[in-house]
């Protein structure tokens, strides 16, 4: 019994760490589709004006309850990333291994 409680708990682990591995896969697929489809447009932009403008974007296709492809984990890492006073969108990093 021991044994196959330890697989389950491993088997949702894993899970959980897919699942948070495909939420950056589609947020990095998110910008760089951005970054093809306007990079002269976001080019001419200031940074404030592009991080807004994706923001919007993000949320017409991944809010929860409005988005055309509905994803609040998704959501959330766009938010986090583009809410940064940073001066470039840049892709998001995958975590490092632990």
């Amino acid at each position: 019994m021991s044994a196959h409680a330890d697989l389950n708990g491993a088997l949702d682990a894993l899970h959980d760490k897919l699942k948070s591995l495909n939420d950056l896969v589609r947020a990095n697929q998110f910008m760089v589709e951005a970054m093809a489809g306007q990079g002269e447009q976001l080019k001419q932009m200031s940074s404030d004006r592009t991080r807004d403008m994706l923001r919007r974007q993000a949320r017409a296709r991944f809010h929860p309850e409005t988005g055309s492809a509905p994803d609040a984990a998704v959501l959330a890492i766009l938010e986090e990333v583009l809410g940064h006073q940073q001066e470039s969108a840049e892709i998001i990093p995958f975590p490092v291994r632990a």
